[in-house]
């Protein structure tokens, strides 16, 4: 079903759409990152990032670029979660020219295996509400929701192809030190230490709550030298903790570093711009962040 657009009062538009699916698939595609990234935008925009912690009082920011390489950036809190039935979220674009925070307001109906999704946006004022119907609006989210039906298309048939990173290689020129300095001094599960042969040694930790892990070995990955991998991030929730952890079992870490500000609605600003750096003995590179909607 194509997009319907109404303007009901002079703060108001609301869009309407209807889509071949459940409500708890759609209410999943307006709030799960890995899903929100695959359709949310115009024709040739896309989210290069996107931070949706779903629980009343979170935040969320979405960049997005365009075809041209341009960003817009919009964010804001979450207002109410009433999954799959409602969500309310404020919002704010960076570069907005009009004055004001927007309410939106998305409810999800089903009905005989179908979703209506009826989203009311609410400006602050009348003027703002023009600006936006300035815009190319609905072409626009009329592109986001085509969008979506083709993912939701291919969620139904099962063809989304999911990649999940499994294991980064760390070169080490010692694997004695290193899998003591992972596993004793960062806390790193190990979850084998296997000796195919005198000269193949592998052994995989696990950071605690990660997907991913990490291979040291010996005889494996001779074109990375010892000490060249560097950025590696981890992510925590409380990034002093963090680091008082590892400064309590000798892990010479640096200072809480600030990359820059993001600030949201209300005087906030996101969780997510706390840093640590630290060098395992071989000079391999480690930065942590704290995003606590994300650890």
């Amino acid at each position: 079903m194509s997009l319907t657009m109404t303007t009901p009062t002079d703060r108001e538009i609301v869009l309407t759409r209807t889509f071949a699916a459940s409500r708890r698939l759609v209410f999943d595609a307006y709030t799960r990152p890995e899903l929100l990234t695959q359709w949310y935008g115009a024709r040739g925009w896309h989210l290069v990032g996107c931070d949706f912690e779903l629980r009343e009082g979170g935040r969320y920011r979405f960049e997005s670029r365009g075809p041209a390489g341009e960003t817009m950036v919009q964010a804001g809190t979450v207002q109410l979660v009433e999954a799959p039935a409602r969500l309310v979220l404020t919002e704010r674009f960076e570069e907005q020219s009009y004055p004001g925070e927007t309410l939106i307001t998305h409810e999800f109906s089903e009905r005989g295996g179908r979703t209506t999704v009826t989203t009311t946006v609410l400006y602050a004022t009348p003027d703002g509400r023009d600006a936006v119907l300035r815009y190319p609006m609905a072409r626009g989210v009329g592109e986001a929701g085509d969008r979506l039906e083709q993912l939701i298309s291919e969620v139904q048939r099962g063809t989304v192809m999911n990649w999940t990173l499994e294991v980064v290689m760390v070169p080490v020129s010692d694997v004695d030190r290193s899998k003591a300095f992972y596993a004793d001094q960062l806390g790193f599960h190990v979850d084998h230490d296997t000796r195919v042969s005198d000269a193949v040694r592998v052994v995989q930790l696990t950071p605690p709550g990660s997907g991913c892990s990490i291979v040291i070995s010996k005889g494996l990955g001779e074109g990375m030298a010892p000490g060249s991998l560097k950025g590696v991030q981890l992510v925590v929730a409380d990034i002093h903790k963090a680091r008082g952890q590892l400064l309590e079992r000798g892990v010479e870490v640096g200072e809480v570093t600030k990359l820059g500000e993001n600030p949201v609605p209300g005087g906030h600003e996101l969780d997510n711009v706390g840093f640590v750096f630290f060098d395992d003995p071989d000079g391999n590179s480690w930065a942590v962040q704290q995003i606590s909607s994300r650890a």
